[in-house]
């Protein structure tokens, strides 16, 4: 059983071997993510840019809840094989498993007749939502075949797959650039074909994510479900907080959105969007490092071994912080660089503003790797409440107080500082409640 290098392993092997095939799948989605963005940009326009932008916040609350099953689920499936209950482990992914594809098949149903009413009842900018709307309309058709992918992943690393995880990843990421160029820079199509490189990199991605489990070459595969409805609440308890966390950025990113339109229009939104764009290679390879350690961890704590859990969290914070430090000189050094691959030269406008909110914005990776390490591995001790708490007040509470207090006194700019002081308020409640946490956990078990 491959799962079992978890505990008979070294700490750093165990963390080299999950985390670096891990990241270079994440770096692979976030350069696909950020190939995306500079097609659309580059070769569509600002508008096509802000629009895509203004949607992304629909698409994560959908997407929220799918990854909220395949969290809570992966760290309940962890611990039972940590504690040897390999059938436990089998009925609760097979029953994970059929709850993503049911939501996407709802998802799919819900937006085909409410995204179009939604949209322009959200966008007032006739030309944006028109732009939205074809954009989240091809989605609509490929929820229950892409929203597989995300839990598969993670029970992939579950059962030691990561290297297999990682060719994955890099296929999608790949092949979606790849019609990018095609659809958008060779054909000169619409923003629509966008979101179809998208769907269809995805659902290539969800076919051989199944493969192992169908074949029945790993410790978990296919069996008849027979979970209890405790269990569904214990599953949707324990990925509330990574749920909670994205629900909370969504709504966060809607009321940006609102005053990024009002204080500076569809230029500011544009230069949201890019800032966005470059901060999701950061937050992929801070999510790469977390999400490939959890099961290491909730494993380790299914088998009473409690040190080697906090020796992940040891390595994993010095690892995200350094990531975190070089991300931040690289944007600090390089404003105008980055800002300049996404819009085209005559945008001075879109390019001025990005290098002043890049500016503004990197510091806030000083606090994000630590926001991120306590909220994940309080998530994989199976702690979802002081994991929530991190959440609200990193995602939601100060980003709102922030987003309120400093466009007062900066105008448009203050949405691009939000990010940075929030981050270090969260950093002071992280660090409290991470201290108590783990100091009850040791004194519990010893």
């Amino acid at each position: 059983m491959i799962e079992t290098q978890f505990t008979t392993l070294s700490v750093k092997k165990v963390f080299f071997r999950l985390t670096i095939p891990s990241i270079l799948s994440m770096v692979f989605s976030s350069i696909y993510m950020m190939a995306d963005g500079i097609f659309v940009g580059r070769f569509i326009g600002e508008h096509a840019l802000a629009a895509v932008n203004l949607v992304m916040p629909i698409m994560m609350i959908l997407f929220a809840l799918s990854n909220m099953i395949a969290v809570g689920s992966s760290v309940k499936v962890s611990t039972a094989l940590g504690e040897g209950n390999v059938e436990k482990a089998k009925y609760m992914f097979s029953a994970s498993v059929m709850m993503v594809v049911g939501l996407g098949v709802i998802f799919s149903v819900l937006g085909i007749i409410f995204f179009k009413p939604l949209i322009y009842a959200f966008i007032k900018d006739p030309v944006l939502a028109e732009m939205a709307f074809r954009y989240m309309r091809i989605f609509s058709f490929g929820f229950p075949f892409i929203m597989p992918l995300f839990a598969m992943d993670n029970f992939l690393r579950v059962c030691g797959k990561a290297k297999y995880s990682m060719y994955i990843n890099v296929i999608v990421s790949v092949f979606n650039i790849v019609l990018d160029w095609i659809f958008i820079a060779r054909l000169g199509l619409g923003i629509e074909y966008s979101a179809l490189a998208t769907v269809i990199s995805m659902l290539l991605g969800s076919i051989f994510s199944f493969v192992p489990f169908i074949t029945k070459k790993i410790t978990l595969h296919f069996s008849r479900p027979q979970i209890s409805r405790k269990e569904v609440v214990g599953i949707l308890y324990n990925g509330s907080s990574e749920f909670f966390s994205s629900i909370a950025g969504s709504f966060i990113a809607t009321i940006v959105n609102g005053f990024l339109l009002a204080l500076g229009g569809a230029i500011a939104v544009a230069s949201y969007g890019i800032v966005m764009y470059i901060d999701t290679l950061l937050l992929g390879i801070l999510y790469g490092v977390l999400d490939s350690i959890q099961p290491a961890v909730s494993y380790n704590l299914g088998a009473k071994e409690i040190k080697r859990a906090f020796s992940f969290f040891k390595i994993s914070s010095i690892t995200t912080a350094t990531l975190s430090v070089i991300c931040m000189v690289g944007i600090l050094l390089f404003p105008e660089s980055l800002a300049s691959i996404f819009a085209k030269e005559h945008n001075v406008k879109i390019i001025d503003m990005t290098i002043v909110a890049l500016l503004l914005f990197a510091p806030s990776y000083l606090f994000t790797w630590f926001n991120m390490v306590t909220s994940a591995f309080l998530t994989a001790m199976d702690k979802p409440k002081e994991s929530m708490i991190i959440m609200a007040f990193r995602a939601i509470v100060f980003p709102l107080l922030c987003l309120v207090a400093l466009t007062a006194f900066m105008g448009v700019y203050g949405v691009f500082f939000t990010e940075t002081l929030s981050g270090a308020l969260t950093f002071i409640v992280a660090f409290v409640i991470w201290n108590k946490s783990a100091k009850h956990l040791q004194e519990t078990v010893f």
